[in-house]
């Protein structure tokens, strides 16, 4: 006599079991999409979509590897000029850059990031990673000195960690102001995106920069080259 009652429960139970499986499987987070809301507040989405227009790469993810460490990129080449003034062209290149990532949070995925780069320098405010695997990419707001020159900067770097260094070492530069009265440094808005030539930034030992070498061209990747 209850066979049918009991029918009924099962098949009415049976479509919200399935909703509720339904539901968990749109709530899981791809680890290797996105970007954090921090990321964000520092490069917007469009800027991010222009970037990669031009040849930038950008690693997503919400699980990027420990990047701590010292490394140099060299040869340091032009991968995409600022604009049509830039007398930068593609393949040109610029005196080696150095960079040291340091004080990395794995809980809200921050870290710091100095660099060098023959005369000029720039020590990181703070900035944040997103990833997966051994690849990542880091996003940071850095000051900059040159010479009498001084500025803020919002610099992107990319690749992969191997054992050897950075393998694909992409970077971005872009000047959010300056105080630069002779122009010496790429216009504020603008964007050039350089990468290792070789295809690996090396580990390093040391923050220290070499002095430039008779015959290596002598312009900062921040420079107009004028």
């Amino acid at each position: 006599m209850n066979t049918p009652f009991r029918i009924c429960i099962i098949a009415l139970l049976l479509p919200v079991s399935a909703l509720t499986l339904t539901s968990c499987k749109k709530d899981t987070v791809d680890p290797t999409k996105g970007l954090s809301t921090r990321i964000q507040t520092i490069v917007s989405q469009a800027d991010i979509d222009g970037l990669r227009s031009r040849g930038m790469i950008v690693n997503e993810g919400s699980q990027p590897p420990n990047i701590e460490g010292i490394f140099s990129s060299s040869p340091h080449t032009l991968v995409s000029p600022y604009g049509p003034a830039d007398t930068y062209k593609v393949g040109d290149t610029f005196n080696d850059l150095i960079i040291r990532f340091t004080e990395q949070n794995s809980a809200d995925q921050s870290a710091k990031v100095e660099i060098k780069n023959a005369g000029s320098t720039a020590t990181g405010v703070g900035g944040f990673l997103s990833g997966n695997g051994n690849k990542f990419s880091f996003f940071a707001e850095l000051d900059f000195v040159s010479g009498s020159v001084t500025g803020k900067q919002v610099r992107l770097f990319s690749g992969e960690i191997t054992a050897d260094g950075i393998k694909d070492f992409y970077t971005t530069i872009y000047f959010k102001s300056k105080n630069d009265p002779n122009n010496t440094q790429i216009p504020v808005g603008a964007s050039r995106i350089i990468k290792d030539g070789n295809g690996l930034a090396s580990k390093r030992t040391t923050f220290r920069i070499a002095t430039v070498e008779a015959g290596q061209p002598t312009g900062t990747e921040s420079s107009m080259g004028q």
